[in-house]
């Protein structure tokens, strides 16, 4: 394989797993952008034409995404149903058209990329958002893997049906969307430095 071509494919895969974590309406990465470990730059390398359908996949789930946001029919993209429906949705998308082995390994590397981001920049990631996502990740696996045939608007349709019915997962908050601890006491973020923030992961 030719080295212009390798970076091409390092560079969309790359791309794809960073867009997760971009808002729609602003698209640029932050400054301090997740570097890659070389394992990942190596899947993206050996699974060029699955990096593509990432990269569209990825794209289809931050716009429909941004659109219930937008139209109040999800809200809270920060540990909330909004979140919740981002992560499951991307899953389901993905085990609709690659293996479901390979679309567990792309949300798994993204969970990592976060974790390295965090390390490196101290970014707003922390262990209960990053176990919520994984969760919320095997939800989309199992109910996009269940139902290969439907089209994109159904399957969004029960993932939605999913986070009313309480099956995905969020974090705690108050009524003025404070962090809340298991306990329901509130977090004080400004304490909480390190990637435990005692965050309380719930049910929808």
């Amino acid at each position: 394989m030719k080295l212009k071509t390798s970076l091409i494919i390092i560079s969309v895969f790359v791309s794809s797993i960073l867009f997760a974590n971009t808002d729609i309406k602003n698209q640029n990465i932050s400054k301090h952008k997740p570097k890659i470990s070389f394992r990942e730059v190596i899947w993206g390398v050996t699974h060029p034409f699955i990096a593509l359908k990432v990269k569209r996949l990825t794209h289809k789930a931050l716009i429909a995404t941004d659109s219930l946001g937008k139209h109040n029919i999800l809200k809270d993209k920060s540990g909330g149903r909004l979140d919740a429906y981002k992560h499951s949705f991307w899953m389901a998308l993905l085990s609709q058209n690659i293996k479901e082995k390979k679309a567990r390994r792309i949300g798994i590397i993204h969970e990592k990329v976060n974790y390295n981001s965090y390390k490196r920049h101290g970014s707003c990631q922390d262990s209960s958002a990053s176990a919520m996502d994984l969760l919320n990740n095997e939800i989309g696996i199992v109910i996009g893997t269940n139902n290969k045939n439907i089209s994109e608007n159904n399957l969004s349709e029960l993932i939605i049906e999913s986070i009313d019915n309480g099956k995905m997962y969020i974090l705690k908050k108050d009524t003025k969307g404070n962090f809340l601890d298991c306990s329901n006491k509130i977090i004080d973020l400004n304490k909480e430095k390190g990637w435990d923030k005692r965050k309380c992961v719930i049910s929808s």
